[in-house]
């Protein structure tokens, strides 16, 4: 299973920022991130986004992403895998 880390997919340099919103507890700091670096939450076998990620090495469901392309903002929205 190919799972991304947060804090490995976005530089924390670029035109968009990144924010991460858990439903629950967690936080983690917002980042920037380039638009080539944001086509990275596409799962390249699959050809789908990914719906899980990991966040300081913590499994986590994604179950949103919202982009606003005028504010160059991308928001996650996960939650904790409630089914391993």
């Amino acid at each position: 299973m190919n799972v991304p880390e947060y804090l490995l997919l976005f530089s924390g340099s670029g035109e968009f920022s990144v924010e991460v919103k858990f439903k629950g507890d967690g936080f983690v700091p917002p980042r920037s991130a380039t638009v080539q670096e944001i086509t990275s939450l596409v799962n390249s076998e699959t050809g789908g986004f990914h719906t899980a990620m990991t966040f300081d090495e913590h499994l986590f469901e994604v179950y949103k992403y919202e982009m606003d392309p005028i504010k160059k903002k991308l928001i996650i929205r996960a939650r904790e895998y409630d089914h391993l």
